[in-house]
């Protein structure tokens, strides 16, 4: 029993010290990249619809170079530790944040953030460490805390950024998070003990990205899962950087925008935060596929709320109820990889998950852009509301395929 308790209080301790260190990463990324279309114009691009196009590029720099490279660090996750991995994310966030503050011009700008999106990836960093040593008892519970840790930051991080900013300029606000980055790292190496056994030392299936690969293709609900995760950030992206408009267009008082902006994705930050832990605990009890299909179910209805919102006051409520239900989506489709993959091919797998989440947030805001220019504005969020319907059905489906005997995986759940 005495064995058993530390091994409990360890790995506790590891989920709280990976909460701490996420949530200061995700706090620093939001206090400086909301700002970016105005450094921008600091670094000398004035015409507004050159810092638009380079607000294009540079904010895509990042997630494509990302999706290319997080299959072969899931890999050297599997070779080498996760717990290495999420320290390569911290330290070398934090000395690329740190160059991009003394950022010569934009095209500097814009190559540091490629650089950045090879070596970041704190998220899927944050999660595949997690997921190694959470209990599967506890994996959706563990994984729906990680992901208050964002929600949590996202709040918080624009209004440390827009602070800084003021008072200091935009390259302080880089600085800013290139330090929480660095007390992130330090603190994870700190405090977290991870345990890890080289694949030569175990025995278990294959690992490498092809092992993963064949993992991903040939388990029904591993490849349900990558698949919903990727339509997940698709549809969220599809209207998510379209709600300042829709705001915009249901506040008659030009003077409160901003802060009916900030209130409505509040709103939603707040609720996403409390449902991710929530959830991530239900669906330990009622089975993380149930609770995943349930979550996308009453997003789509949600996000058709705010279509037909008919003022901010019901705009805001009803992205309080969005938030409840989309902050238990990733979670939920996390944890069945967690309960599913073998533990030797999890950095594999969810690095392959990370590409495909990355290719969603490329292609969600086209979708919407294009649905609002051809249809109107109400309906990109109508769009998102049928995207998750989707991934709901996909789950379902998934469900009932069968899984082929090719590789060798564990039980899921």
């Amino acid at each position: 029993m005495g064995a058993k308790n530390a091994q409990t209080l360890n790995w506790k301790w590891n989920l709280a010290a990976s909460w701490v260190a996420q949530f200061l990463c995700i706090v620093g990324f939001n206090a400086a990249f909301p700002f970016m279309p105005f450094y921008i114009r600091d670094l000398g691009i004035t015409d507004p619809d050159q810092v638009k196009l380079w607000t294009g590029i540079i904010s895509s720099a990042g997630p494509v170079s990302m999706a290319l490279v997080s299959p072969l660090w899931g890999v050297l996750a599997d070779r080498r530790g996760r717990k290495l991995m999420v320290e390569r994310a911290t330290f070398g966030g934090a000395v690329i944040l740190t160059l991009m503050a003394f950022a010569g011009n934009v095209h500097q700008l814009f190559l540091l953030r490629l650089v950045q999106g090879t070596l970041t990836g704190v998220i899927p960093a944050f999660i595949t460490l997690v997921a190694s040593f959470a209990p599967a008892s506890e994996s959706g519970f563990a994984l729906g805390m990680m992901q208050m840790a964002v929600f949590s930051g996202s709040s918080v991080g624009p209004l440390i950024g827009g602070v800084v900013a003021d008072r200091f300029g935009y390259r302080w606000a880089f600085i800013v998070t290139s330090a929480l980055m660095l007390v992130a790292g330090v603190l994870v190496f700190a405090v977290v003990r991870e345990g890890f056994t080289p694949p030569g030392a175990r025995r278990g299936a294959g690992t490498g990205l092809a092992a993963g690969a064949r993992t991903v293709l040939h388990s029904a609900p591993v490849l349900g899962a990558v698949v919903a995760l990727g339509g997940i950030y698709m549809a969220n992206q599809a209207s998510r950087p379209l709600l300042p408009l829709l705001v915009e267009m249901l506040q008659p008082d030009p003077g409160l925008v901003n802060t009916a902006v900030g209130t409505v994705y509040g709103a939603s930050a707040v609720a996403s935060a409390i449902s991710a832990a929530v959830v991530g605990r239900v669906s330990d009890k009622v089975g993380h596929r149930t609770a995943l299909v349930a979550c996308a179910l009453g997003a789509a209805v949600a996000y058709v709320g705010q279509a037909l919102a008919p003022g901010v006051g019901v705009l805001v409520g009803v992205a309080f109820a969005t938030g409840l239900f989309s902050g238990g989506l990733t979670p939920a489709a996390n944890a069945i990889l967690a309960g599913t993959v073998p533990k030797e091919q999890q950095g594999a797998v969810y690095g392959i998950s990370n590409s495909v989440n990355a290719a969603g947030r490329a292609v969600g805001p086209m979708i919407g852009a294009a649905v609002a220019a051809g249809v109107g504005l109400r309906a990109s969020f109508a769009t998102t509301g049928g995207l998750l319907a989707l991934v709901a059905v996909w789950v379902t489906v998934s469900a009932t395929r069968r899984t082929s005997p090719a590789p060798e995986c564990g039980p899921g759940r």
